[in-house]
């Protein structure tokens, strides 16, 4: 059975977005961002039975964190989740929901996520073979991905300046998202040129910043949202994607195999029975530029390799032929572990985004990416999800 738009998202929410905000806890963050998205529904705590939330990758408060955000906030639910996928977690609580949601498991679910920085409880030890990774530097995902960006500029011609176009255009469009971290401070491809290293060939400006904030979706059936306070947004296609062949030598790899989003964009869009061409306005997974242009290419929107000419273009302008990233994205609105891209698409499809908003936009699509790769095995999650008004 197709479960192609036969659930809803009715209410989203999103905290004030800050790259420090020590007034709240992780726990703080999620339950504002709950409330917003109830609220914005037009519901109450007592209309919601299912709460999903993604697991903060600090690792604090780590046991039963989903069970007590639904506890402090009054909801009696029948289906509870902490989830850990990475930054592919918010598409996967959506997905996870409306399958519940089918099921007769439950009838709405909030889908949450909060993030302090600073947590009081941090990990005891070093993640599994650390030792083995860290005498060479391989010691977060920013070292990795210098390595990726590096051969991508080797075998494609890829440069350092159409990384920094993704960069100054997810910059433009935060700058006209009153909530985003970046709002008020344009840049240049200028100032991308003199950021300072990070991880060559990685400046400052390609990677996305830390965040405290928090932000939540409300899914429901669709029959439900037909009466509720705003214009249902349908989720009509998902996928998901694990394991990381790229990171295996002896699979004999290159650079263009992503397989994990290909194969996550692929099912989705077959669910939807929709094409590349029918979608109007993309958030794709941006915690670095490089990672934005992998996934032009492995979700099927340019060839493999000519992700830098087709940024250059212009292309994911808003006013471009594949808006993209509308609200700022990771690098610019804030690091929120993609919840952000879905509260943006279903924004843009109500058509409430003001300047940024792109014009008559029906089809949107959301993409997520987590993993770890300087640990053993080396794994990916990346997951895809299309929705229309």
């Amino acid at each position: 059975m197709s479960l192609k738009d036969k659930c809803a998202i009715v209410g989203v929410g999103m905290t004030k977005l800050a790259k420090k905000n020590p007034e709240k806890s992780t726990m703080g963050f999620a339950l504002e961002g709950c409330k917003k998205a109830i609220e914005d529904a037009g519901l109450t705590k007592d209309d919601v039975d299912g709460l999903l939330f993604a697991h903060p990758s600090q690792q604090g408060e780590r046991h039963g964190f989903s069970g007590r955000v639904a506890d402090l906030l009054g909801i009696t639910s029948n289906f509870n989740a902490t989830v850990d996928c990475g930054g592919a977690t918010p598409i996967v609580l959506v997905q996870m929901a409306a399958m519940a949601i089918n099921a007769g498991v439950c009838h709405t679910v909030v889908c949450c996520y909060g993030w302090q920085n600073n947590p009081v409880d941090v990990p005891p030890s070093l993640p599994p073979n650390f030792e083995f990774t860290l005498t060479y530097g391989e010691i977060a995902a920013t070292p990795f991905l210098a390595q990726v960006t590096r051969r991508h500029m080797n075998d494609f011609g890829t440069t350092s300046k159409q990384l920094g176009m993704v960069a100054v255009t997810c910059r433009k469009n935060a700058c006209l998202n009153p909530n985003a971290q970046s709002y008020g401070k344009p840049i240049t491809l200028e100032d991308h040129q003199k950021s300072r290293w990070i991880s060559e060939p990685l400046r400052a400006l390609d990677c996305c910043p830390w965040t405290d904030s928090g932000g939540a979706v409300v899914v429901t059936s669709a029959e439900r949202a037909k009466n509720l306070k705003k214009r249902p947004v349908y989720i009509s296609g998902w996928g998901q994607a694990h394991g990381a062949p790229l990171l295996r030598p002896w699979r004999n790899p290159k650079i263009s195999d992503w397989q994990t989003w290909t194969r996550a964009s692929d099912t989705a869009f077959k669910m939807a029975g929709v094409t590349r061409k029918d979608i109007d306005v993309a958030q794709l997974y941006d915690a670095f530029t490089i990672v934005f242009l992998i996934q032009l290419e492995s979700s099927g929107f340019c060839k493999i390799g000519e992700s830098g000419p087709f940024v250059e273009a212009g292309k994911i302008e808003l006013d471009g032929e594949l808006p993209c990233n509308t609200a700022g994205g990771l690098l610019s609105e804030g690091h929120t572990m993609g919840m952000g891209h879905i509260v943006e698409s279903v924004r843009q499809l109500r058509a409430e985004c003001g300047e940024r908003q792109v014009k008559n936009a029906e089809i949107a699509l959301a993409t997520g990416f987590g993993g770890v790769v300087n640990e053993y095995p080396p794994t990916f999650s990346c997951s895809a999800l299309i929705l229309r008004r």
